[in-house]
């Protein structure tokens, strides 16, 4: 079964990708993690009541005495104004998010990590994909909201027996009603977005395609699910122990420089002991992204590996999946032009095949290093026969070669 297949595949793919380790790629990549990571799936709503109740006595009739009145009007127009600046960043956090979800499949498939040029060429596809995902917020919300009203007005009402019922059958609606939330979400996220960006389609017409293919391998996307859901579950354990312990192992020093701050500066110690201490929660974040850019790749690959294998014309990654599965060649791994593997000696800035941060070294796309020089002939490194620079098999200008074709006919 595909779905249990693409597992161990999933980690040869996210291994190529990432090694050797580049500093730039990791650190781009934690900042696209940051967004795909913390708004991709959130859910929408405010709750609470903000205003008061009509019962509460001291906003009937005069104040008592000895307080002060309240300027009501004031309080209002402050809340409603942090909500609507809450509201607005949030809804911006989103739709970077959702165009973060392009940038992060454009740095899977390719050999690099550009974030502006990723960034502004799918701006189209990321409105589509937020609107989409707000859009299915508000209905959920509001498929929840409103028979959550009709239940609290039956108790108002004295139906204590039909509310209860009401309550119990509720409680099971709620339960599908996020569930099927949850798998639309997911399916967009893993398996939509990559046909978007295939395909330019748009986010419902990428559902339509993506429902064929669903259809015809439905077993291998529920067990997808299943799996993806216990995996999440054991690594987000690991990873909290794994976080938890290391945050406070960075804590202690910076805790220990806050204090001896504060207790000889006084107050400009405490001061700077607010700005060491505010260093270390930067690098602490740092550090849990980082600490996730592998873990969400996998998965994310995870999702692009079954989706290439259940119809091959949806797949994102050719490349990079025949260099996990085709000759052995664990270690190699391709850019989206099919341009070398990694094993051919092509090296980048983040140890994906190629010479400079823009997958490609200088006009001919190959490095000193890799064993090739500018012209893509032969260096003179010695081969394993013995020669140096006289076994070099480049043609001289002249039309002669370094070997005498009488020789060996080499020519």
């Amino acid at each position: 079964m595909d779905a249990i297949d693409d597992l161990g595949d999933a980690i040869d793919v996210t291994r190529n990708r990432l090694t050797p380790v580049r500093k730039g790629t990791w650190l781009k990549l934690a900042l696209v993690v940051f967004f795909v990571g913390s708004f991709g799936i959130g859910g929408m709503g405010f709750p609470g009541n903000f205003g008061a109740s009509t019962d509460d006595p001291t906003f009937e009739g005069e104040q008592p005495t000895g307080s002060t009145d309240l300027p009501v009007d004031d309080v209002l127009f402050w809340v409603l104004a942090i909500l609507a600046v809450v509201l607005v960043l949030w809804l911006t956090l989103e739709f970077v998010a959702a165009v973060m979800e392009f940038v992060f499949l454009e740095s899977l498939r390719s050999s690099d990590v550009r974030l502006r040029r990723y960034f502004s060429a799918n701006l189209g596809k990321g409105l589509w994909l937020f609107l989409f995902r707000l859009g299915l917020q508000i209905l959920v919300g509001a498929l929840a909201v409103v028979p959550a009203v009709a239940i609290i007005l039956s108790m108002e009402s004295g139906l204590d027996g039909v509310s209860a019922t009401f309550l119990l059958l509720y409680i099971l609606y709620a339960l599908a009603l996020g569930l099927i939330y949850t798998i639309v979400m997911r399916f967009t996220t893993d398996f939509v977005t990559p046909i978007m960006l295939l395909e330019d389609r748009g986010v419902l017409a990428s559902w339509g395609r993506f429902r064929a293919t669903l259809r015809a391998n439905w077993a291998d996307y529920g067990v997808y699910l299943l799996l993806v859901w216990v995996l999440q579950l054991i690594v987000g354990i690991a990873a909290g122990l794994v976080l938890g312990l290391g945050g406070l192992i960075l804590a202690i020093p910076f805790a220990i420089v806050a204090i001896l701050l504060f207790i000889a500066l006084d107050a400009i110690g405490l001061v700077l002991a607010i700005l060491v201490a505010l260093v270390g929660l930067v690098l602490f974040a740092v550090f849990a992204l980082l600490f996730y850019v592998p873990i969400t790749a996998y998965f994310r690959y995870y999702a692009l590996l079954l989706l290439g294998d259940a119809d091959d014309d949806l797949d994102l990654i050719p490349d990079r999946r025949e260099a996990v599965r085709n000759g052995g060649l664990g270690s190699a791994g391709r850019d989206d032009a099919g341009g070398g593997t990694e094993s051919g000696g092509f090296e980048s800035d983040d140890g994906s095949g190629w010479g400079d941060s823009d997958g490609r070294d200088g006009s001919d796309g190959r490095d000193d290093s890799s064993g090739w020089d500018d012209s893509g002939d032969w260096d003179d490194e010695p081969d394993d026969r013995g020669g140096s620079d006289s076994r070099d098999w480049r043609d001289d200008r002249d039309g002669s070669n370094d070997r005498d074709e009488d020789d060996d006919g080499w020519r």
